[in-house]
């Protein structure tokens, strides 16, 4: 009989064990064991009043028989629908796995909080104009496009208010970059031409005007490479290699300048602007509010004094908006607005 509990206590140890997950084959440590009373020393007076049980098993003051504990872990995992996780299945106690699964590291606030502020940049307006009959213009444009220098102007538009304006020196071009930014809101005039023609070695010559202030930002070339003067599909194949460099240098420069729009009214608290969602402007936006401003030779557009803000709240047409004044007095038409 005696041989009997102590085969039953024995078998009770190996499936608590068993419940506490599989170990690896080594040898026991003795911390991971602990000494408990008996739970079935009531079935005879000579079984053991103690028997040993791994650590991982005992929760609080109660011990579960073998087989309640058995049941229990079964009922769980059933009505769970999941597997167990890799860390009960190694026998590390729920317990451990909640405070390990507390000191697991999260993004900092701040890292999440930058993510959520990162906004793309509001575009400038590019306008084309070709100075001689070239045919340059339409693939430069749609090169444009394609790298997504900023909102290209319809060419044909430029192309139509150029032939009332006397366009012959950098003083005229500069008027014109102006005129076209009030009446079309550009930001930048491009002035493309091949001044030998279109001869290998040469060079075609994109002058970049900022058309806030109507000053020269930046002469780019692009040189012709070799092709066969009686080949047509050779001579196409050179102007497009030298117009993707140019495309590379425009929209490196363009990446750099700072946008400008201007303010074309203004009622009571609320200012007109000839931008909008083709540019990137979104709700809500605060845009800085300055009056008028000036080209610094060699630098680019300045803006004058700020004067207050506004804070975009509805769009107009298919690109302007409507920005309610926030805070500064005397805003007026023709005032320039940037982004913040």
């Amino acid at each position: 009989m005696l041989r009997l509990h102590k085969v039953i206590a024995f078998s009770t140890c190996l499936l608590l064990a068993a419940c506490a997950g599989n170990r690896p084959a080594t040898t026991p440590n003795p911390n991971d064991y602990v000494e408990i009373d008996n739970p079935y020393q009531t079935m005879s007076k000579d079984a053991p009043a103690t028997i040993w049980v791994p650590r991982s098993s005992v929760e609080g003051a109660f011990v579960p028989r073998a087989g309640e504990v058995m049941k229990a872990g079964t009922e769980k995992i059933m009505q769970s629908g999941k597997q167990p996780s890799p860390q009960a299945q190694q026998g590390v106690p729920e317990r451990q796995q909640t405070a390990s699964a507390a000191r697991a590291p999260s993004p900092p606030a701040s890292r999440v909080a930058a993510a959520e502020e990162v906004v793309p940049p509001v575009k400038s307006r590019i306008a084309l104009l070709e100075f001689g009959q070239n045919g340059l213009v339409p693939p430069l444009y749609e090169d444009l496009r394609h790298a997504a220098a900023g909102v290209l102007l319809d060419p044909a538009q430029v192309a139509f208010l150029a032939q009332y304006a006397t366009i012959a020196n950098q003083a005229e071009k500069g008027a014109f970059a102006k005129r076209l930014q009030q009446d079309y809101g550009a930001n930048v005039v491009m002035y493309v031409t091949a001044p030998e023609g279109i001869v290998a070695g040469k060079t075609i010559t994109c002058e970049v005007y900022d058309a806030m202030g109507g000053g020269l930002l930046r002469k780019l070339d692009a040189a012709i490479p070799p092709f066969a003067a009686t080949d047509q599909t050779a001579r196409d194949a050179a102007v497009a290699k030298a117009l993707a460099g140019l495309t590379e240098k425009v929209r490196d420069l363009v990446a750099l300048l700072p946008w400008y729009g201007r303010i074309t009214a203004v009622e009571g608290n609320r200012a007109y602007i000839a931008a909008g969602r083709e540019v990137g402007l979104r709700v809500g936006q605060v845009l800085k509010v300055y009056h008028d401003g000036k080209f610094v030779e060699g630098l680019g557009f300045a803006p004058g004094e700020q004067i207050g803000t506004l804070v975009v709240g509805g769009f107009v047409g298919p690109n302007g908006s409507f920005g309610v004044i926030k805070d500064g007095q005397g805003v007026r038409a023709a005032d320039v607005v940037s982004v913040e």
